[in-house]
C-alpha cells in the first residue's frame, strides 16, 4: 500500500461531509480542514514529528526538534493563506527521556509557537517503550482572506514554488525553514496576485504537484535548486523534485496575475517553474527533450 492510495481512499469516501454536516466547509483533501464554529469558520491541521522519520532525535539538538514539531503545521497553515491562533500537541516519550529532555522539547516547542502567535494551549503527555512521537494540531482563521484550496488551478495558470528546492536534510533546511506564512498571505490578500490553488512541498514537487492538478508540465532548467545540493547540472533536478522536506509553497496563478507578480518577497525569491495543463498528466521536461517519469520518486510516509 502506498501513501496516495490510502489517502485517495479517504478522500473518496469523506468527500460529501459538508453536505452530510453542514458545519464542515472544507473536507480532508486540502493542507487544512474548516469547520463552521459560532457562524465563524475554524481551520485546523495536523501533523506528526517521529525519531527516526521526520528528525534523528540523536543527532539533533532538542531545540530544533521542538521547533520542527511547530513549524511543520504551520507550513499548511501557509498552503491555506490562513492565520494561526493556537495549538494542542501530544508527545510520547521514551521511558529514558529524561526531564531535562523533556523540559527543553516542551520550551522549545512553547518559544516557536509564541514566535508564530500561536500558543500552546493544552495537550497530552504519555510514556512507552518506543521512539518519540510528538503530535501537533493547529488552529487557525481567515482573518479577512479566504482560504486557498488545492483543487482549483486552471488550464494555463502559470505555476510557482517560493524559495529553492532539494537538498533539504543534508543542509538542515528542514530544521530552520521559516513557513511562508505572511508570504502567502501577501500573495493571497492581492486580488491580482492571488493563487488559484496552492499546497505546501512537504513530500516533494514529485509527489505534492499531482496534488495540486492532474495536468501540469514543468521544466526542469527553471527549477531553483538550493545551493550545495550535490551531482551534475543535469542530474540535480532529482533532488528538487524527489528530496522532499522543503517546506515551500507551490502555487498556481491566473496568467494575467503574472505581470503583478514580484520575483520576491520578503527576500524570498518566487520563481515559475511550468503550467497548468489541459491534459497529458504531470510532466517533467529536460533541456535535451526527455521527458522522465516522476512515479516514485519524493516523500512515502506509507509504502
Amino acid at each position: 500500500m502506498r501513501e496516495n492510495d490510502l489517502l485517495q481512499h479517504i478522500y473518496a469516501t469523506s468527500g460529501g461531509l459538508a453536505s452530510q454536516f453542514p458545519g464542515v466547509s472544507i473536507p480532508p483533501g486540502d493542507d487544512m480542514g474548516a469547520v463552521a464554529v459560532g457562524g465563524q469558520i475554524v481551520l485546523m491541521t495536523v501533523d506528526q514529528v517521529a525519531d527516526g522519520v521526520h528528525v534523528d532525535l540523536a543527532n539533533t539538538p532538542l531545540a530544533k526538534v521542538g521547533r520542527k514539531c511547530i513549524t511543520r503545521n504551520l507550513s499548511d497553515v501557509a498552503a491555506m493563506a490562513a492565520r494561526p491562533v493556537g495549538a494542542v500537541a501530544a508527545a510520547c516519550l521514551p521511558r529514558d527521556f529524561g526531564e531535562a529532555n523533556a523540559t527543553a522539547l516542551f520550551d522549545a516547542m512553547r518559544a516557536t509557537a509564541e514566535r508564530y502567535s500561536c500558543p500552546l494551549i493544552g495537550g497530552d503527555i504519555s510514556m512507552w517503550d518506543g521512539k518519540l512521537i510528538v503530535t501537533v494540531t493547529i488552529f487557525a482563521e481567515p482573518a479577512g482572506i479566504e482560504p486557498i484550496r488545492r483543487g482549483t488551478a486552471r488550464p494555463g495558470d502559470g505555476l510557482y514554488v517560493t524559495g529553492t528546492l532539494g537538498n533539504s536534510l543534508a543542509s538542515g533546511h528542514h530544521l530552520n525553514f521559516e513557513p511562508r506564512i505572511e508570504l502567502a498571505r501577501k500573495l493571497a490578500g492581492d486580488p491580482r496576485t492571488r493563487p488559484t490553488a496552492m499546497i505546501d512541498l512537504s513530500d516533494g514537487l514529485a509527489q505534492d504537484l499531482p496534488r495540486l492538478t492532474d495536468h501540469a508540465l514543468i521544466e526542469a532548467a527553471l527549477l531553483p535548486i538550493r545551493a550545495g545540493t550535490p551531482g551534475q547540472d543535469d542530474w540535480r533536478w532529482r533532488h528538487a523534485v524527489g528530496d522532499g522536506e522543503d517546506y515551500e509553497l507551490l502555487f498556481a496563478l491566473a496568467p494575467e496575475g503574472a505581470s503583478h507578480l514580484p520575483r520576491q518577497i520578503d527576500g524570498v525569491p518566487i520563481t515559475r517553474i511550468g503550467r497548468v495543463a489541459g491534459d497529458g498528466g504531470v510532466c517533467l521536461a529536460l533541456p535535451d527533450g526527455q521527458r522522465p517519469a516522476l512515479e516514485g520518486m519524493g516523500w512515502e510516509h506509507v509504502a
